[in-house]
């Protein structure tokens, strides 16, 4: 019997992971059609900034609603720019106590962050259970804070509970992906030919900027061996434009440069790419290593506790990974560095084929279960 019909379920969902999120949506919908879906999240894709955060757009294009929440980030260094940022965390706390109240859901479902810490904390007070996942194997602050007010905590590496400190409501889930990763379309949906070595290069959701302009002073040396996709963020959209459009011809029609990739365009990149290039958030690190892909890591050097380090350092252990710090990273260094993991291809694919069978593919399923258990426990 599905035990969802004997109870009226709305969960509220909240977090800046946005791509674990969306496999989590799937799975729930799947397996629970009839429970309600909210999201909270941030609207604009960098604090300080007006760009529109991605998963506005992608959560209303799966048909759920869209709340949008203004917080602040809580930052260890400080300087004016962490004190500003700390006085918009009252107003977050505001905010999510109208949104929660007003929602009255039955549970909240975190994926972590600066945005998931007011709503997590309004649920605490309200007595509301949280479940929350953290997707790095170095949790941030934010959800450091968050573990210890949620009911149970997910976790994607058994190495995060040391980090945490959390025996005893803490389960090893692994991390949610999303069923288009995990089966890539067989269409191509690019312009192009895959005739030469695919190189993908990723920035994380919003694109990475600093990354971008050392790929742009890159791009005529690199663009006489290999085709490129690149996800260059909403930001750098027109800049990545203008770039192509004073390559030569022969150059531009080997060049796609995307503000975001759907799912559909990343997966078949992402399982057709030779090499791919880029930040190294948890998620990311977590499906190249599943489809079995050989990367270039340049880690995001402000990640929370330097998360994005040892994320890399994850795929470098099992030697499909090189790691390009980004304060060596230069358009001649970028250039080497592919070039060279290009060359040693065959044997890093090798390593990296054998890590893709230690990834488990039903993660989501997990923690879904997990989810499921809280709104429907059992008797003892």
């Amino acid at each position: 019997m599905n035990t969802s019909l004997q109870k009226r379920v709305k969960v509220i969902m909240t977090g800046g992971h946005i791509t674990p999120a969306m496999a989590t949506i799937e799975e729930l919908l799947a397996r629970f059609p009839d429970w309600e879906i909210v999201f909270i999240g941030r609207s604009q894709a960098i604090e300080g900034q007006r760009a529109q955060a991605e998963e506005q757009r992608l959560i209303t294009g799966m048909g759920l609603r869209f709340v949008p929440l203004v917080t602040g980030r809580l930052k260890r260094e400080g300087g004016i720019g962490a004190l500003f940022s700390l006085l918009k965390f009252p107003v977050g706390l505001v905010q999510s106590v109208a949104i929660v109240t007003r929602e009255r859901p039955s549970m909240i479902i975190s994926f972590g962050g600066y945005v998931a810490l007011p709503v997590v904390l309004v649920a605490w007070v309200l007595r509301i259970p949280v479940v929350t996942h953290e997707q790095t194997t170095r949790p941030g602050l934010a959800n450091r804070i968050i573990s210890r007010f949620a009911t149970r905590v997910c976790i994607s590496f058994p190495e995060s509970n040391k980090e945490l400190g959390l025996a005893g409501k803490v389960e090893v889930t692994g991390l949610p992906l999303r069923q288009q990763v995990l089966h890539p379309p067989k269409k191509n949906p690019f312009p192009v030919t895959l005739s030469r070595p695919l190189l993908l290069f990723l920035g994380g959701s919003t694109g990475s900027v600093s990354v971008n302009e050392k790929v742009y002073e890159a791009l005529p040396n690199l663009l006489t061996r290999y085709t490129i996709i690149h996800q260059v963020g909403k930001i750098s959209a027109q800049a990545a434009l203008t770039k192509r459009d004073v390559l030569p011809d022969d150059m531009q029609k080997h060049y796609l440069p995307y503000p975001y990739l759907s799912s559909e365009e990343y997966s078949y990149a992402l399982h057709h790419a030779s090499l791919i290039v880029g930040r190294s958030g948890a998620n990311t690190v977590t499906e190249i290593a599943i489809a079995g892909k050989v990367a270039v890591c340049i880690p995001l050097p402000w990640s929370a506790n330097n998360e994005q380090y040892y994320n890399a350092k994850f795929l470098k252990d099992a030697g499909s990974g090189v790691i390009l710090e980004q304060k060596n990273l230069t358009a001649v260094s970028l250039v080497d560095v592919i070039n060279r993991t290009i060359s040693e291809l065959k044997t890093r694919e090798a390593s990296a084929r054998e890590l893709s069978k230690k990834i488990p593919r039903d993660c989501a399923a997990r923690f879904v279960n997990v989810i499921a258990k809280e709104i429907f426990p059992q008797p003892s």
